[in-house]
């Protein structure tokens, strides 16, 4: 009889230790599931009504789902702008979100930007609270939430673009996260980027900033343009491009490129001084370039970014005669009392370079070109600039030349522009001892006229370029030649010649 009891209490025994054991493994296995990325958005989407994919695409757009590390805000750096965790959340003077979501969600700020499920709860928290009851009833109704969380429109167009296309990605854990394509997802109306407004780049799109962000100045008249500073935007393209039309920001970069596809935007004229390099006099000759990424996470290096990039700074090295060298072109890391790593050691300077190289010597195609001699009817001088044709390097059957003399009395050429745009400008002349080594040579541009001076007893029957300027539509005077000139020897006038390229 005891043998029979000892047999049945130890079949009970194991029967309530196999049901005891079985709930520890299923909740090991959700707790896994949780703790995924999948999992962690779905708690949050369930939690407060938030569209799962709209938390998906935000996670993309901010970091690619892989948690960036901490970037408290600091002062006048365009790279610390307060953001934490795969959803950024902002704790700076202008923006508060972090606080917010600690309020709501009764969660310490210190687990909301360490702990990546609670940092994705927190932001369906404020995109909640910012939307409004009743929650909105489809995607598009989250717009206004979601500019209004990301700092600006230019984040909305870019979360709504995402889910528009689709995305996915796969973290450095092995995680693959996937953003459903939702064709009828769609941006915001573009006012923070009016389509009147050109950028200086013709592949760029004007997007501005705050004028409280940038000092205006007549670059490279009142100051030489001679290097390109490489940054790294530790965040989203959208978060620069709003962080630079806050009027609190104190920052600000000319252009910014996205990863993905390698979209320029501009925020600052090229002849203003953009306040990014944290150096004064690095920044009143510089152009800066912020690249959206992180410097941690190679895989925002995308070669459409690189080339995209490569091709815009090959553009500034021609217009500006930028050296194409790792002297001239650096990164913020390379700039004296710098306390910057950016671009950072994922930053492939070796590709980078032999795109730039690739594009400045790029044949480029001719679209517009015009030529005007002295003997055209396109050319007008006072009588005191002499027919003369002994030399035989003049360009047509003869060419002008004049006495030096300080007197508004030049040679002037009227040339056909047909649009505003940059032309290459170049002069021709016969060259002899007995000519001026400082003759100014005047060109009309959407700033004014522009002086160059030549040594007209050199360079004799050749087209010289002057350089590339901005020349403003129009049929009208376009170049002229200067007697007001300190040099000794005639001054000659004998063809000029422009040029558009695309």
């Amino acid at each position: 009889m005891r043998s029979k009891t000892s047999i049945l209490l130890a079949l009970c025994a194991a029967v309530v230790c196999l049901a005891a054991g079985s709930h520890p493994v299923g909740a090991r296995q959700q707790g896994a599931a949780a703790r995924t990325i999948s999992g962690e958005v779905s708690a949050a989407s369930h939690r407060y009504g938030v569209p799962e994919r709209l938390l998906l695409a935000m996670g993309y757009v901010n970091t690619r789902w892989e948690t960036p590390p901490p970037s408290p805000y600091r002062k006048g750096d365009p790279e610390a702008r307060g953001t934490f965790g795969v959803m950024q959340l902002a704790d700076n003077p202008y923006q508060h979100t972090l606080r917010l979501a600690s309020r709501i969600t009764g969660i310490s700020q210190k687990r909301l930007e360490q702990n990546r499920a609670a940092n994705v709860m927190g932001a369906a928290a404020v995109l909640a609270h910012y939307a409004g009851k009743p929650g909105p009833q489809n995607i598009n109704g989250w717009r206004g939430a979601v500019a209004r969380y990301g700092g600006g429109e230019a984040y909305a167009e870019q979360v709504y673009q995402t889910l528009r296309q689709g995305a996915s990605t796969r973290t450095s854990s092995g995680e693959r996260v996937v953003v459903p394509r939702t064709p009828g997802a769609r941006a915001p109306q573009a006012s923070y980027a009016p389509s009147a407004v050109r950028a200086d780049y013709a592949r760029a799109r004007w997007y501005g900033t705050n004028g409280n962000n940038f000092t205006p100045a007549n670059r490279p008249h009142d100051l030489r343009i001679n290097r390109i500073i490489i940054h790294v935007t530790q965040g989203s393209w959208a978060s620069a491009i709003n962080w630079f039309k806050d009027p609190n920001a104190q920052v600000s970069a000319h252009y910014v490129i996205r990863s993905k596809d390698g979209y320029v935007a501009q925020s600052v004229r090229e002849k203003n001084i953009a306040w990014h390099a944290a150096n004064w006099n690095y920044n009143q000759h510089s152009i800066g370039i912020e690249h959206e990424g992180y410097i941690n996470d190679p895989k925002w290096f995308t070669d459409a970014m690189y080339r995209s990039s490569a091709r815009l700074v090959a553009h500034l090295c021609r217009k500006y005669h930028i050296p194409i060298d790792r002297k001239h072109i650096i990164g913020h890391n390379q700039v004296p009392g710098a306390d910057h790593r950016d671009p950072g050691p994922y930053w492939n300077w070796k590709k980078y370079m032999r795109y730039v190289r690739h594009y400045a010597g790029a044949k480029r195609k001719l679209v517009y070109q015009q030529v005007v001699d002295n003997a055209s009817g396109r050319f007008q001088a006072s009588k005191n600039w002499y027919y003369n044709t002994w030399n035989k390097a003049k360009y047509g059957r003869n060419y002008r030349a004049a006495r030096p003399k300080a007197v508004s009395d030049p040679a002037n050429f009227y040339m056909k522009v047909p649009v505003t745009a940059d032309y290459v400008v170049y002069a021709r002349w016969p060259a002899s001892s007995s000519y001026n080594s400082r003759t100014p040579i005047l060109i009309r541009t959407t700033s004014g006229f522009e002086k160059v001076v030549v040594n007209q007893r050199r360079h004799g029957g050749r087209w010289v370029k002057l350089g590339t300027f901005r020349m403003p539509k129009g049929n009208k005077r376009a170049i002229k030649i200067s007697r007001w000139t300190s040099g000794r020897g005639w001054v000659i006038a004998d063809a000029v010649m422009i040029r558009r390229y695309r």
